[in-house]
């Protein structure tokens, strides 16, 4: 406190004219804030976009596995009749077929 009271008053008067629009970040200051902002937003979306993907991705796995399991209770899901009609598709020359329901 001591310290304060003892310090020149002449350094404690605020700038004027020229010296008073030095003061402050200017127009690099402005360019590196505006960088840094369009960067931000490019990486919000970014996240974004990354997170709904997982999302999606989990959702359809678990609606994937619900008709799965729906189908292994009705008796309707069997591997390797599925294999087998695979199988039997290649060798009648139906490949690139979509599988028939």
């Amino acid at each position: 406190m001591l310290v304060l009271a003892s310090a020149d008053p002449s350094l404690m008067e605020a700038p004027t004219g020229d010296a008073a629009r030095s003061i402050g970040p200017g127009f690099v200051g402005f360019v590196a804030t505006a960088f840094m902002v369009v960067a931000v937003i490019f990486l919000i979306r970014d996240m974004v976009r990354r997170i709904r993907r997982v999302r999606y991705q989990g959702e359809a796995e678990q609606r994937q596995s619900d008709l799965m399991d729906k189908g292994k209770a009705y008796g309707q899901y069997d591997p390797e009749a599925e294999k087998a009609a695979g199988t039997d598709a290649e060798a009648n020359g139906e490949q690139g077929q979509p599988p028939r329901s």
